[in-house]
């Protein structure tokens, strides 16, 4: 009776707490334009079978050469346990990641990810020749309902449909109730499910074919316009279309990586320079595990290269060289190192930034994706720390007024606070437009101590642009040492909703106090608060064009087209798309083009990387 009653205090404590913080499904999405649209292009050629998407060679947009819309979010970050590394997401946002003017709580169309047409009247894989339903066509995909977001109530159907383009109609050809992923890994016994469908009907046999994916959403209820929140999540992957195929035949081959990582280190996705230098070992990441799968029936004998490259070129390009092993068919493994064979080394002062490539290969199967076998992503040594990704997969906030929220950060060595960096989601109506007090604390054992520095009169503030953070910068610049505390003192019970990242988890580092005590958060993430130290209050962005002779064209750039790269003697590595603060909007491997996603009109910045670790950085302009 003891033990029970032990128990029950504990579960009442900890409702009590979860009462009082709270995490909320994104309120916008700030990766998605203004300039977004579901208008059908129809001036590109037909598309040939196979037809294979599996999102990875694409961010933030679907790769405008296959799809005629961008209203599908493409990234990995909403699916759970991501069946490769990227994902179509569809969701409860309109064409520019807010609320659907036409939304309500009642079920309403919402996204669409639409093809392009494509040619299903010839086969050209064998002896070419004209389609038939002999042909065995299939069409097959693979979904899974809510992922990392809200759940998709039984009224919010995801639904396909095909496009007979002689008669002109959309036809349904299939659909689903909505349910939690709990309830769907129950009924299917798995996170992912696969749909395969027969194309057999000739009305669908020709050049003018389209598919057409698009979801039912209803929003929760919306007098409480500082909790309403995006809704109904569908993630979507592997949508693949051939001849010759069967009811078994649920993948192409592919070996691939099913996760992104963005950091070699042990805390941090961004940090200062001379932090690091102050402590390399132990600020490098122990170990470092991707995980990746041979989607194949083969034995695969696969090979895994680690390269990093110093990009201000002071030091020489880090290559682990081959290792091989074998990997059963359909099985998964991880790009393992433990320790990680690198330890991040440049003759740079300050604001170092790295290439790292993780590659995956093999010659045994007919691998039919290229661009999910490399992971590559820039370690950045800046002059701020940051332990989030930049992508908010939800929102954090606490409904107490005079509650306190506080986030730990740790120096090497003294430093100073110049300003704070905050990504704050937007909410219906902006209702969380009411002040704060910026708040700092020195460190009391492990927990935050006594207020160091206080801001009062801040609002949040919600930057246009990509992920773009609203720098505080501070009144009087803070001398800090040792571990500190970064977060607000609350003005009002209306949840302020902090951008919240759930792809890492330094749960351990926040820290609510609601009733006089110190509490750690009960939620796995990190929050998107970033302190910028130094002597500059502005967040160094590390955009710097380069000379070398390499031309880009057209340029300006028809939003939604394509620009070309001129003046290569060999194929990048990697083509980066950048905004003017310097934040990765897409990444395309290995082709010395890239697709234009449809961008609001302004200057961005192509990085293009070289096999022998060369990096250049080229302006465009984009036009609407």
């Amino acid at each position: 009776m003891r033990l029970f009653f032990a128990v029950l205090l504990i579960c009442i404590f900890s409702s009590n707490l979860m009462a009082q913080e709270h995490l909320l499904p994104l309120t916008k999405n700030p990766a998605i334009k203004t300039s977004k649209t579901i208008q059908i292009k129809g001036s590109r050629a037909s598309l040939n079978m196979p037809f294979i998407e599996d999102f990875s060679a694409s961010f933030v947009y679907p790769d405008q050469n296959k799809f005629s819309d961008s209203l599908a979010f493409i990234s990995g970050s909403f699916a759970y346990n991501p069946f490769s590394i990227g994902v179509a997401t569809l969701d409860g946002f309109d064409q520019y990641g807010e609320f659907y003017a036409h939304g309500s709580s009642f079920a309403f169309i919402a996204d669409s990810l639409t093809s392009q047409n494509i040619n299903l009247d010839s086969v050209f894989t064998g002896t070419p020749h004209l389609a038939t339903p002999a042909d065995s066509i299939y069409f097959s995909f693979w979904y899974q309902p809510q992922g990392l977001g809200e759940k998709p109530d039984a009224e919010d159907s995801l639904v396909l449909q095909f496009y007979a383009a002689e008669q002109g109609v959309w036809n349904d050809v299939w659909s689903t109730e909505g349910m939690s992923l709990l309830q769907f890994q129950t009924l299917y016994g798995d996170d992912w499910k696969c749909v395969m469908i027969p194309v057999t009907d000739t009305m669908y046999l020709n050049n003018g074919f389209r598919f057409r994916f698009y979801n039912y959403a209803s929003y929760a209820d919306l007098s409480f316009p500082s909790w309403a929140s995006n809704a109904d999540f569908w993630n979507i992957d592997y949508i693949y279309i051939d001849a010759d195929r069967n009811m078994n035949d649920s993948l192409p081959e592919d070996l691939c990586f099913r996760a992104r990582i963005g950091t070699m280190l042990e805390e941090y996705y961004v940090m200062p320079w001379d932090q690091f230098l102050a402590n390399t070992a132990g600020e490098m990441a122990s170990e470092v595990s991707v995980p990746y799968s041979n989607y194949s029936n083969a034995l695969v004998n696969g090979t895994e290269r680690l390269i990093v490259t110093d990009l201000s070129g002071t030091t020489s390009t880090y290559n682990s060289g081959l290792s091989a092993a074998n990997l059963p068919a359909f099985t998964d493994t991880s790009f393992y190192r433990n320790p990680v064979p690198y330890t991040y080394n440049s003759l740079v002062t300050e604001n170092a930034e790295f290439l790292i490539q993780m590659c995956i290969n093999t010659a045994t199967i007919n691998d039919m994706i290229a661009e999910n076998d490399t992971l590559a992503f820039y370690q950045r040594f800046y002059n701020y720390y940051a332990r989030d990704d930049g992508i908010p997969e939800a929102g954090y906030g606490l409904s107490v007024d005079g509650s306190l929220l506080a986030y730990q950060f740790s120096l090497n060595v003294a430093d100073t606070v110049q300003a704070v960096q905050m990504y704050f989601n937007r909410v219906l109506d902006n209702a969380n437009q009411v002040y704060f007090n910026l708040t700092f604390w020195d460190d009391n054992g492990g927990i935050p101590g006594n207020i160091i520095y206080q801001q009062s009169g801040v609002l949040p503030q919600t930057d246009t642009g990509f992920y773009n953070y609203h720098t505080y910068v501070l009144d009087n610049p803070l001398p800090v040492t040792g571990i500190f505390y970064v977060g607000w003192e609350q003005t009002s019970d209306e949840i302020l909703n902090i951008g919240f990242d759930m792809s890492s988890d330094r749960s351990d580092r926040i820290f609510f106090n609601t009733d006089g005590n110190w509490y750690n958060t009960l939620y796995k993430g990190a929050l998107m608060i970033r302190p910028v130290m130094g002597a500059d209050p502005n967040a160094h962005i590390g955009i710097e064009e380069s000379e070398m002779d390499i031309t880009l064209y057209p340029n300006p750039v028809q939003s939604g087209s394509t620009i070309y790269i001129k003046g290569l003697d060999e194929t990048p590595v990697s083509v980066s798309l950048l905004d003017l603060s310097g934040r990765l909007i897409m990444t395309s491997y290995q082709q010395s083009y890239m697709n234009v996603p449809n961008l609001d009109a302004g200057l961005y910045f192509i990085k293009i990387a070289l096999e022998n670790g060369s990096v250049s950085t080229k302006k465009i302009i984009v036009r609407p």
